[in-house]
């Protein structure tokens, strides 16, 4: 691996771990992150794929409360890391390796919100002093400390010898492995089963088995797939558009009128 990769993949990594907790530019999301890994090892394909995959099993994952979920970006740039880069697992592998990472990111993510309360606490001292730049420094200090929580195990696992890690993942009996990414799998499609309730909609469901059909009797790859869908996605809009501005219009009564009948429901 060149210089240069090696220097973007751990900027990727300290991005990836700030986001994880800053939660502003969406980048920790399995399907940018290692996208963004085999970006910058060269295997563009195979990061797509594996952040896709991902995606649908992390999907589900957030922290509620005082509850951390597992953590999302650790294993995401790893999987990534060890399918795309000279490892070159298969994403199989890469799948199955998801989950103990991610509890392992999870411990490291509770770690660090414990230690950061003193940093938190300065931050107190100066927004009550009217020392921005101070406050702003605290803040800052944390949030790097996030984005280490993903740069340093990145790096020790680019530090170890790529044919010591193939080797430890062929130790690993076909079983298990099998086991695990089955049951992913099912994880993958429970996840998408909540993408499909968040939108249902009687009006959704014939372009989902138009959808289905196309991809089940067609030879078509993914991305012509993709782009299919898009189009369609582009003439319902249309259509529904239109046919909203076809309707003669009555000075908003209509809201007034849903809003008496909720009253009168209550």
């Amino acid at each position: 691996m060149s210089i240069i990769s090696t220097i973007l993949i751990l900027i990727i990594a300290f991005v990836v771990g700030m986001d994880g907790i800053l939660d502003e530019w969406q980048v920790y999301q399995p399907i940018i992150a290692c996208t963004l890994i085999g970006i910058a090892t060269g295997h563009l394909v195979s990061g797509i794929l594996l952040g896709g995959t991902l995606q649908m099993i992390m999907i589900g994952w957030m922290n509620v409360g005082a509850a951390v979920a597992p953590d999302i970006a650790l294993p995401a740039v790893i999987s990534a890391l060890l399918v795309c880069g000279p490892v070159a697992l298969t994403i199989k592998h890469g799948i199955a390796l998801t989950i103990p990472v991610a509890v392992i990111g999870q411990l490291l993510n509770v770690a660090i919100r414990k230690s950061i309360v003193k940093v938190v606490h300065r931050a107190d001292e100066a927004a009550n002093e009217g020392n921005l730049s101070k406050m702003n420094r605290m803040h800052l200090i944390s949030l790097s400390i996030q984005g280490l929580r993903v740069l340093i195990p990145t790096a020790l696992v680019m530090v170890v010898n790529p044919v010591y890690i193939q080797w430890l993942f062929n130790q690993v009996p076909a079983g298990v492995t099998n086991g695990i990414a089955a049951s992913i799998g099912m994880i993958s499609a429970v996840g998408f089963a909540i993408i499909i309730n968040m939108m249902a909609d009687h009006t959704l469901w014939i372009w989902l088995g138009i959808g289905f059909l196309i991809a089940a009797f067609s030879n078509l790859g993914i991305f012509t797939l993709a782009l299919i869908g898009a189009l369609l996605t582009l003439l319902y809009l249309w259509l529904v558009n239109k046919h909203q501005r076809s309707k003669p219009e009555n000075g908003g009564n209509d809201d007034m009128d849903d809003f008496d009948k909720e009253l009168d429901d209550l």
